[in-house]
């Protein structure tokens, strides 16, 4: 009997001595770090490649987007040898992917010195929303730049997606791996 009260009475100091144990279930867990890697916002969703390092994110409303192009998210490679640079790009725009093209060209053109285009192609993001792949080279000698380019229009917004590396440095085909996994859908506007 003795030895039953003693081991009660340390299974209670126990219990008090270590109340974790007792109201875990109260305990908050702490929420879930957030994937770096992706951008997602009532319209798109994209997620950067491994080895592609976050430089920064904002969200902005569509009202506080003007028709020039504004970097909403940004990613780097950090390789001396193949520097790459992944950007998002949004502009306010209410036309259809052929509209958009056209006028991000025009600002593409105001931005660097003697673009070059080719290889435009009509395509689909992964869950199938009109896109375009675009190719530009910009800059002269040993400062040749490429710039591969995913575009679409969501019916609020024009959307770039582009992937910014040495001349030379990766394909087209490569480029369009590393910009793949991208999703679109109309933009949500609610109804008056």
């Amino acid at each position: 009997m003795k030895r039953l009260v003693l081991f009660l009475w340390l299974a209670c100091i126990a219990a008090i001595a270590s109340p974790t144990v007792t109201f875990a279930q109260d305990t908050p867990q702490p929420t879930p770090t957030p994937d770096w890697h992706v951008y997602d916002d009532p319209a798109m969703h994209f997620r950067a490649p491994d080895g592609f390092f976050p430089v920064g994110q904002r969200h902005l409303a569509l009202g506080d987007l003007s028709q020039d192009s504004v970097v909403v998210a940004g990613w780097i490679y950090p390789n001396k040898d193949h520097p790459r640079r992944l950007v998002i790009e949004q502009a306010a725009f209410d036309g259809d992917v052929d509209g958009w093209e056209s006028v991000y060209e025009n600002q593409l053109r105001d931005q660097f010195d003697n673009p070059f285009f080719k290889d435009k192609t009509d395509t689909k993001l992964r869950n199938g929303m009109p896109a375009k792949f675009l190719e530009m080279t910009t800059g002269e000698g040993f400062s040749v730049q490429k710039f591969y380019m995913l575009i679409w229009a969501d019916g609020e917004r024009g959307v770039a997606l582009l992937l910014q590396t040495k001349m030379d440095d990766i394909s087209a085909l490569n480029a369009r791996v590393l910009l793949s996994d991208a999703t679109a859908v109309r933009y949500p506007v609610e109804s008056p």
